[in-house]
């Protein structure tokens, strides 16, 4: 996968850019076919087979880069895997299946094999990624959809009569357990993870990020006025740490300033905006922007009263149990946001979490010049294909060092103290960890301690495939701090290490005429084809093509469909025949079909009887799917108190903010009179 690399992170991109311009490897055993001369009989298919290689490929990155619902997706990968096992042996003994390749209707029910391939690699991208799932109403949801593609898949396979390929029972029982235990635990998760306002702010943060284009010189980071930035009225001995001074933001901030010599020539320069735009979510510490001072630049953040996690152990020691697992939680919190941003910290120790004056664990990146010693210390928190640069860095070597950042908090010291760097790497490469041993064995702390050294095991795996999942660790952490809370008055919260040194760890070939074979199969139109036409006013020929397209359950063809029967182009208006279709495409992801749903079960409630609020709850969905339309709608909602919302300007700002980002007119509009800045394309 294409990576844009900063020197601390890397922002990987959306998986939506990769499916849109193919820049993927395709690995799959039939490709090959697109490079040789092939019989005219396999002609119409050369485009299927290469748009299911693509499919087949990107579900197989989406696997491998999944941070939930991980069981659900591998499942969805043994169906893309089995498909490139048909089609590849399909290809193989092309001479043994002319007759099918020759036959329309089994052409047809092929091509609805690759639109299920594309549904498929849809539904993987969306339940993966943690800004995705928000947007499913309901967990339940994901399990429905699931059951319908994999019904689609079996009755297109039986159809193909490619028999091995339809799931058997004992397949049917695993999707099951994966399905339950993936939707129990990312349903737990969201319920503790984020409130309903926080997952709207986060929201925008995100379309935010993706709207600021990496290395683009005509994004600027913010300059602030050097006048805003005071002197604290209280002064501290601690004012100044090292290179950090505090400082007064607009007299209510406290703020760091850090010295950034020639900060504008530097390379990261222009992606700090987008880490300023990330560090707008919880437990990230706040980046400010630019100002000069004392005829300085300086970088300015936001203040942690009480410094780094290393230095109040190293100094004070932290004796409370539930405020290091508490700490440890709100790193969880800040590595879930930062991924769903699509970046990674790549630098979490004890160090890199500072703790504000409230007492919350935040996450700060690392000075953009750091020492070749500072580069080296970080190993003891890197994963071990990391070390050996085996792979690219992902979220499983984020769950690693956290799994190291709670040992060290445990603890209180480094990991691998006694260990000089290439006995460290030796040790850690060929699996060794620090040991989790407790001097302290009371029955209720022994229960405790069991319940951390799982957590930690499960987080510093070897296997990167065996580490728990973000989801799961936040849930397990909370799920700890809370028996710690019922436990209060037994629990001796202070337990340390007992430290001991480390211990030593052939095809057959059939002849035929091939001026005999005529191609009898005459491809179907591409939906692109049937937009074309509409733009061209040929509604003939648009009308042709979607109808076909529908035929193969195409959810764009279904979309376009529906858009003919309600306006009745070409076609005789039916617009209780538009409103299925625009739900079939709606379920399918087709963002506009969603709004133009929720329109249509408006335009028809007196007729069908539909209850108000399932217009309203249409409405949502299509706006958190990314309607801009339905967004502004909802802004107005909150803003005049309409359609069962309460008023709430800061609720009706936040959603004329989303609709700005995708250059509506009318939101920007709407927050110039408000008086609200807003991010604009370039």
């Amino acid at each position: 996968m294409e990576n844009i690399k900063t020197r601390d992170n890397i922002i990987y991109v959306n998986l939506k850019y990769l499916t849109k311009n193919h820049e993927v490897t395709l690995n799959s055993n039939f490709i090959k076919i697109f490079d040789v001369n092939v019989e005219e009989f396999m002609k119409p298919f050369i485009p299927l087979f290469k748009e299911a290689a693509i499919s087949i490929t990107i579900i197989f990155h989406i696997y491998q880069l999944s941070q939930y619902n991980k069981r659900i997706c591998n499942s969805l990968l043994d169906r893309a895997k089995l498909a490139e096992f048909v089609i590849d042996q399909l290809i193989r003994r092309r001479k043994e299946n002319i007759k099918n390749f020759k036959n329309f209707t089994w052409y047809k029910s092929f091509e609805r094999l690759i639109e299920i391939l594309t549904k498929i690699k849809t539904f993987a991208e969306k339940i993966s990624q943690l800004h995705e799932i928000k947007k499913f109403s309901k967990v339940k949801n994901i399990k429905e959809r699931f059951e319908i593609l994999i019904n689609e898949y079996d009755n297109v396979m039986m159809d193909l009569n490619f028999t091995m390929a339809i799931t058997n029972e004992q397949q049917r029982k695993i999707d099951h357990e994966n399905l339950k235990d993936d939707l129990s635990e990312i349903k737990e998760f969201l319920e503790k993870f984020d409130s309903i306002e926080n997952k709207l702010k986060t929201s925008i943060i995100y379309e935010e990020v993706l709207n600021i284009r990496p290395n683009n010189k005509n994004v600027e980071v913010k300059n602030l006025d050097d006048i805003k930035l005071t002197k604290p009225r209280i002064i501290k001995d601690d004012d100044i740490r090292g290179r950090f001074i505090r400082k007064m933001y607009l007299n209510t901030n406290e703020v760091a300033c850090i010295k950034a010599y020639n900060y504008e020539s530097l390379p990261y320069y222009h992606n700090l905006a987008t880490y300023m735009k990330a560090t707008q979510s919880p437990n990230i510490i706040q980046f400010y922007g630019f100002a000069e001072l004392e005829d300085f630049p300086v970088m300015v953040s936001e203040w942690a009263e009480f410094g780094n996690l290393r230095n109040i152990y190293l100094r004070d020691g932290i004796t409370s149990l539930k405020l290091k697992l508490a700490y440890t939680l709100d790193v969880c919190r800040a590595i879930a946001y930062l991924n769903a941003l699509g970046i990674y910290h790549k630098e979490l120790q004890c160090s890199n979490v500072l703790v504000t004056a409230e007492n919350i664990a935040k996450l700060k990146f690392s000075s953009p010049i750091r020492s070749l010693s500072s580069t080296f210390e970080d190993v003891r928190w890197r994963a071990p294909e990391m070390i050996l640069n085996m792979k690219l860095y992902d979220q499983k070597c984020e769950i690693y060092s956290i799994g190291m950042l709670l040992w060290e908090l445990i603890f209180e010291r480094r990991p691998y103290e006694d260990m000089n760097f290439s006995m460290m790497i030796d040790y850690v490469t060929n699996g060794g960890r620090e040991k989790l041993q407790f001097d302290n064995n009371s029955s209720i702390m022994v229960n405790i301690q069991k319940s951390i050294k799982k957590i930690i095991k499960k987080a510093w795996s070897h296997d990167p495939d065996a580490r728990m999942s973000i989801s799961k660790l936040f849930i397990d952490l909370d799920t700890l701090i809370k028996s710690l809370d019922e436990d209060n008055n037994k629990v001796d919260n202070k337990m340390s290490l007992k430290l001991k040194n480390p211990s030593n760890y052939k095809s057959e070939v059939y002849k035929y005429d091939s001026k005999s074979i005529q191609n009898v199969i005459e491809p179907i139109l591409s939906i692109d084809i049937g937009i074309k036409a509409h733009r061209a006013k040929n509604y003939e020929k648009a009308w042709k093509c979607f109808k076909m397209q529908v035929e193969n359950q195409n959810a764009f063809g279904k979309y376009w469909m529906g858009y003919y029967l309600w306006e009745g182009i070409f076609v005789q208006k039916d617009r209780k025949a538009a409103l299925t279709l625009y739900k079939e495409a709606a379920d399918d992801f087709i963002v506009d079909a969603q709004y133009r749903y929720s329109c249509a079960l408006n335009k028809l409630s007196t007729e069908l009887r539909i209850n108000p609020k399932e217009i309203i709850k249409s409405l949502q969905l299509a706006a958190d799917y990314g309607s801009e339309k339905a967004q502004l709608l909802i802004g107005d909602a909150y803003l005049k108190a309409k359609l069962g919302y309460k008023k709430n300007l800061e609720m009706a700002i936040l959603w004329y903010r989303r609709a700005a980002l995708q250059n509506n007119k009318d939101a920007k509009e709407k927050l110039e009179k408000l008086g609200i800045e807003f991010l604009t394309r370039d």
